[in-house]
């Protein structure tokens, strides 16, 4: 019978010593004891403080590490915050969200818009329509919510009264880029603008009007063919768009 081999046991730091303390060097093959025959703390390339906060106490632990840090890395910056949200935060709109109660006859699932003016053909319009067209984007509500009903208004009073017919130059790149958007709402609200801008100054039903031909097509038609293919529930919108487009806009 032979006892079990024991291990050799290894001298350790007494318990006075303060780990975290100890001196940081690479890896050396130095002996493990200094000259006097006392015992030398290893070369390590972190503190004890550091590994025992950095070493992973389970396999789930680790995985949550790389998880996080991968969160980190493909973390998208943070966009600034558009026009309309900061003219928003600051009180500067001329209009409000109204509950359960019709303004101009006109309410969308019980919400409904308010103006703080009397007229809204007063308002400088070529500010307000080049603001609420690029709050269109806002996925926050009632951010969107505000945009689209502020700027059908808008259109609505304003062209029969040649308001919005210097507008298409302005108004056509903000459209574009919410025709683009991955958002399906957003897309959906550029599309009805679109309808709203190119017949606002029609002056009766199937008649032409002068927003439909200031209108540039060459940037509009492609941006909605594009919404129709990424959006395909959109598709009937996008036709019924693209059709309206042929009646009404071009020279």
């Amino acid at each position: 019978f032979w006892p079990a081999r024991r291990r050799p046991r290894v001298r350790t730091p007494s318990s006075s010593c303060d780990m975290a303390a100890l001196a940081v060097r690479p890896h050396t093959a130095e002996a493990p004891f200094a000259s006097g025959g006392h015992w030398a703390a290893p070369a390590l390339d972190k503190t004890a403080a550091q590994l025992h906060r950095d070493k992973p106490k389970s396999r789930t632990a680790a995985h949550s590490n790389l998880l996080r840090r991968r969160r980190q890395l493909t973390r998208e910056p943070k966009q600034p915050d558009s026009a309309f949200k900061k003219a928003y935060d600051e009180g500067l709109l001329p209009l409000r969200v109204c509950y359960d109660r019709l303004q101009n006859g006109r309410s969308v699932n019980g919400r409904s818009i308010g103006w703080t003016v009397p007229d809204v053909l007063t308002l400088d319009y070529d500010h307000y329509c080049l603001l609420f067209c690029e709050g269109l984007t806002e996925t926050q509500e009632p951010l969107g919510f505000l945009a689209a009903e502020g700027l059908s208004e808008l259109l609505q009073e304003g062209g029969p009264a040649h308001r919005c017919a210097s507008l298409a130059q302005r108004l056509a790149p903000p459209l574009k880029h919410a025709l683009r958007s991955p958002n399906q709402t957003v897309a959906k609200r550029a599309l009805d603008a679109v309808v709203q801008y190119v017949t606002c100054d029609a002056r009766e039903k199937g008649g032409l009007g002068v927003c439909g031909r200031a209108l540039p097509l060459e940037s509009i038609a492609p941006a909605v063919d594009a919404c129709r293919r990424r959006h395909t529930s959109l598709r009937f919108d996008c036709a019924d768009v693209l059709g309206t487009l042929e009646r009404n806009g071009g020279p």
